[in-house]
């Protein structure tokens, strides 16, 4: 097996998606989340999905082989505050969401965006930049193949943003908790909500930048996030 690993709202899913409708390869989850249980056999899926730090996973685990999805923490953390307000706690205030994902306090948010991003980029094999999945998917998803042995791709089967978006993609939809299509086309509508590269540009207002930068600008320089 081998983790896929990002911090929230990075790609992840929708790398998840091109690996299934492209690939035809399943992926399992690894998490902490007290309201789902993680799959018994979850390590026996050739791809496993996480948010947690390296050290959080399974020790048996911790040296398996790992792809890291980075996005610029703008424009994730604009994301989970809308992903919060409209899915996780529908109806909370999209600015204090985005102010406690900024502040990321007692290690919240998966360490923060700054911490996760420079243990997991420390460690990973490989390094996947959200923009360049966007532009390119099937470009950066073929960059596996340093790592692991991958099918051909149906290239007729590429979901685009949008198509998951509008459709029951078979992650980000609501899984078997869903049960009727409709539900599951609402939730797709609000998981992949943009998916654009710079949305914090209009969805971000300036202090939030500052505050952000203030408390991450060590680790973006060190990504080339400018």
């Amino acid at each position: 097996m081998i983790w896929l690993a990002s911090f929230p709202r990075s790609g992840n899913t929708f790398f998840r998606n091109i690996l299934f409708d492209v690939y035809g390869i399943a992926s399992s989850e690894f998490h902490m989340e007290t309201d789902k249980k993680v799959l018994e056999n979850f390590s026996s899926f050739p791809i496993v999905k996480t948010h947690l730090l390296p050290h959080q996973l399974p020790k048996d685990l911790q040296s398996m082989k790992s792809v890291y999805i980075i996005r610029d923490g703008r424009d994730a953390l604009v994301s989970i505050a809308h992903h919060r307000k409209d899915i996780i706690a529908p109806g909370s205030n999209y600015y204090k969401n985005l102010t406690e994902a900024i502040l990321a306090r007692g290690g919240s948010f998966f360490g923060g965006w700054s911490i996760n991003v420079e243990k997991w980029v420390d460690k990973a094999d490989l390094v996947i930049r959200y923009e360049d999945l966007i532009n390119d998917p099937i470009g950066q998803v073929e960059r596996l193949r340093e790592i692991m042995e991958l099918p051909a791709p149906n290239l007729k089967k590429l979901p685009t943003f949008q198509s998951l978006k509008k459709g029951t993609p078979q992650y980000g939809s609501g899984g078997k908790k869903i049960k009727h299509t409709e539900q599951k086309v609402e939730r797709a509508n609000k998981f992949f909500r943009r998916g654009i590269v710079g949305s914090y540009k209009d969805e971000m207002p300036k202090i939030f930048q500052l505050l952000f930068w203030l408390k991450n600008k060590k680790q973006m320089k060190a990504n080339n996030y400018y």
